[in-house]
């Protein structure tokens, strides 16, 4: 088994390469404006490579999942680790194709370390003085929609570096790396009584998704940053460390805030596992306590968090593109009808409040606090003005824990995770959709795009998770029968 599996890792990593090739950082890292995949790949025979070279890198994903799940557990978490480590350097000297958001974080570190201003307060347009402007993109008049926690560390690693955009790149792709690695161990560890060979193939689930490396390694997205704080806060509480775990759970949305929208679920669970009103009430006392003094302590440099909740409130409302609400409002508008923007918002927001209120009471009545975190960041995704593919995500951590809870021939967590991966998939893909694929096919029309795009990414998931819950149900039944 080693031998194929090392053939495997072979050709994933050869894929990673080739990327590397194809769209090298060093040539476009400082060049404004930045490009992405439609300028660096603009034909559609590029497109359909580039998606091409994807489907085949997950496919090869695919083949080593299998090959773990049947091995003899032999094959270590450090072997699937050291391997997963290898694919992103390549990665982190590619373009990030998808995304330029390591750009925004070293202009925004200079902002504090360089600028001695608040991120929060200050947008780049209004330093009339930085040589780095021109790079902040579609985001440069506005201030920071990250939490003190993640500015911090962005002020840091800038810091380090303060002129040399080149290495600030490389670090802030660096940290996104390894925080995706450390989620990856986190992941593992939570799982101590799940079968190893189980537990490694969970494990190269996340170390190996082509998807997740291309969002960390290659566009170096802070949101493993966030993740860590809240895979750690899990791993804690299988460790009955109910309390520390929770606190550890308060420091992601300090990286950002959507990070929020899981802590109910896994405050409610800790909450019933705890015996009798004394433990509950300090358990209480002590959470509202410890985020009450980090966010205090986090905001510490700059000032009073309004400013990053105006900003967020502003975004919410604003900039749509890429979403199911985006494409109901631009469907209504071919009709000629003229919906309200904020009021498609505002109801939108009201389903997911009951969302949240069906998921507390469905954790209350005793469901995993796992399936809620997946199911309340699908829900967010779904009623979003705003979608990006790094939003894809959020889901995922929770959906393979789930699945390492539940009995291996369990439907509903296979089919749950067989949606999340081709989520990963078809959002990655969706970019050539709206590039290349809208304009060389679509007219240039954002009403085709949407209605392709959409229908692509948001449906094909869900007749994955179908069709896998069939197929397993038919396969449960013939053990049955036999």
């Amino acid at each position: 088994m080693r031998n194929r599996f090392w053939l495997l890792a072979f050709l994933c990593l050869a894929g990673y390469i080739v990327l590397s090739l194809w769209f090298p950082l060093r040539p476009y890292f400082n060049h404004s404006p930045s490009p992405d995949i439609g300028s660096l790949a603009p034909s559609l025979g590029e497109a359909a490579a580039y998606a091409l070279l994807v489907c085949i890198l997950y496919g090869l994903y695919g083949l080593a999942y299998r090959l773990v799940r049947i091995g003899d557990g032999k094959l270590s978490m450090v072997f699937v680790l050291l391997t997963a480590a290898a694919y992103c350097v390549p990665l982190i000297l590619t373009f990030p194709l998808n995304a330029t958001d390591a750009y925004r974080y070293f202009i925004r570190g200079r902002i504090s370390s360089v600028h001695r201003q608040s991120p929060f307060d200050v947008p780049v347009a209004k330093l009339v003085d930085e040589p780095y402007a021109p790079l902040a993109g579609e985001w440069i008049n506005e201030t920071s929609p990250y939490g003190p926690l993640w500015e911090l560390t962005a002020a840091s690693a800038t810091s380090l570096v303060p002129d040399n955009l080149w290495v600030g790149l490389l670090l802030f792709k660096g940290l996104a790396a390894v925080s995706f690695l450390l989620v990856g161990v986190l992941i593992w560890l939570s799982m101590p009584s799940v079968s190893l060979p189980r537990r490694n193939a969970l494990l190269l689930l996340w170390a190996w998704n082509p998807s997740l490396l291309l969002i960390f390694a290659m566009d170096g997205h802070n949101d493993a940053f966030m993740l860590i704080w809240l895979v750690a806060g899990w791993w804690l509480m299988v460790r009955d460390q109910l309390q520390l775990g929770m606190i550890m759970m308060l420091l992601a949305p300090l990286v950002k805030p959507i990070g929020l929208l899981p802590l109910p679920f896994f405050f409610i669970a800790c909450w019933k596992i705890l015996p009798g009103g004394p433990a509950r009430l300090r358990f209480l006392l002590v959470t509202a306590l410890a985020g009450l003094a980090l966010v205090l302590i986090s905001f510490m440099p700059y000032g009073s968090p309004i400013p990053l909740i105006q900003r967020l409130i502003s975004e919410a409302g604003s900039g749509g593109g890429f979403s199911p609400l985006a494409w109901i409002i631009l469907e209504a508008r071919a009709r000629g009808l003229n919906p309200s923007i904020q009021l498609a918002i505002q109801l939108g927001t009201m389903l997911l409040a009951l969302l949240v209120l069906w998921l507390l009471w469905r954790t209350w009545r005793g469901r995993s606090p796992l399936r809620s975190a997946a199911d309340i960041f699908a829900g967010y995704i779904i009623q979003a003005f705003r979608f990006r593919i790094w939003y894809a995500v959020w889901p995922y951590p929770w959906l393979l824990l789930d699945r390492g809870q539940r009995d291996e021939d369990e439907i509903c967590s296979k089919a749950r995770l067989a949606t999340g991966i081709t989520f990963l998939l078809t959002s990655q893909l969706s970019v050539l959709i709206y590039g290349q694929i809208r304009t060389e096919l679509l007219g240039s029309s954002q009403l085709r795009a949407h209605r392709a795009g959409i229908l692509f990414t948001f449906l094909t998931p869900v007749l994955i998770g179908l069709a896998v819950a069939a197929y397993s149900a038919r396969s449960r039944d013939r053990q049955i029968e036999r």
